[in-house]
């Protein structure tokens, strides 16, 4: 079954035009079939809508999870098709789950029309009063802008290391083209793309003795003494070196505006839920209820006691 189904879907999945546009249902695509099954375009769009919008997108740009999702959409469709065939579905229990989780799917859905119904008000002088409040949150720390080339101790011997890296160091306090050394010697793998430029970073974002040696560098061009790490010995330069300093209200309003309005609309969404749950219309079968709880089973008190350590257990067969 496994080996017919991706046959299938390889020939259906490749001649899917736009997978993310809505099908006609008079041109609703079959993607699969299996015995007297179906899946078809329209299917694969509704078994989208469980996936989370921000990822629903990126999802249909790889074949692969494509492919997943219909292989479980056709076991799950195979399994119902069996058990309607042995008649689960009539099962009184069975029908209340069915329904239950058809009511799940259609609250989720209407939470989700009620968030789109959500006007967000203009939330900029609430964001001005936040950045006035608490300056401190829009801080930014110091920063250093640096380059290095990374001499692997492991993959030859300390000293042989140290002595490389010395020649590197020589080599650019000599005036030599750093990105060019980086791409000569160092051992950091990123080099290759980079040239050994780390761009900015602030403190705790590197390993101490790298972080310790580029934040004692003073001036543009300086370079560092070596600096011995985990990973090896380095040489860094440094680029620039940035003061802390407070962000502007320009710079941060708009990730500002953004946090709010999602925290207005989980406000609306609680408080609209809240509503339901608090109607004073409700009415509770408290007696009903208390029922529903079950009592704990006694436990026989001789399974309480444990057994006597010298207690000699019995021989096989007794």
């Amino acid at each position: 079954m496994k080996h017919l189904f991706f046959v299938l879907v390889v020939s259906c999945c490749v001649h899917v035009p736009g997978a993310w546009a809505a099908t006609r249902a008079d041109e609703d695509t079959v993607l699969v079939s299996w015995r007297d099954l179906q899946l078809t375009q329209s299917d694969y769009e509704a078994a989208l809508q469980g996936i989370p919008e921000v990822d629903r997108l990126p999802f249909q740009f790889d074949l692969r999870r494509i492919t997943e999702l219909l292989n479980a959409m056709l076991l799950s469709r195979t399994l119902a098709a069996e058990g309607r065939k042995l008649g689960l579905d009539k099962d009184p229990v069975i029908g209340k789950e069915m329904a239950l989780a058809a009511e799940r799917m259609l609250a989720g859905r209407r939470l989700d029309a009620f968030e789109k119904s959500l006007k967000i008000p203009d939330l900029t002088a609430a964001a001005e009063e936040r950045y006035r409040v608490k300056p401190e949150e829009f801080m930014v720390p110091e920063q250093v802008h640096a380059s290095h080339v990374l001499v692997d101790a492991k993959a030859r011997s300390d000293e042989e290391a140290r002595a490389r890296a010395e020649e590197v160091r020589g080599k650019a306090l000599a005036g030599a083209d750093f990105a060019g050394l980086a791409k000569e010697f160092s051992d950091d793998p990123s080099a290759k793309d980079n040239q050994g430029d780390l761009g900015t970073f602030a403190r705790g974002q590197m390993v101490k003795p790298f972080e310790d040696a580029a934040f004692a560098l003073e001036k543009p061009g300086d370079i560092s003494p070596l600096v011995k790490s985990p990973f090896g010995y380095h040489v860094i330069k440094l680029h620039k070196k940035l003061p802390p300093g407070q962000r502007s209200f320009d710079q941060v309003k708009a990730g500002l505006l953004e946090e709010m309005a999602k925290k207005y609309v989980t406000m609306e969404k609680n408080r609209y839920m809240e509503a339901i749950s608090t109607d004073k219309s409700i009415v509770l079968n408290t007696a009903g209820i208390d029922k529903l709880k079950k009592e704990m089973p006694k436990i026989p008190d001789e399974l309480l006691t444990p057994a006597p350590k010298d207690a000699a257990a019995p021989a096989p067969g007794k």
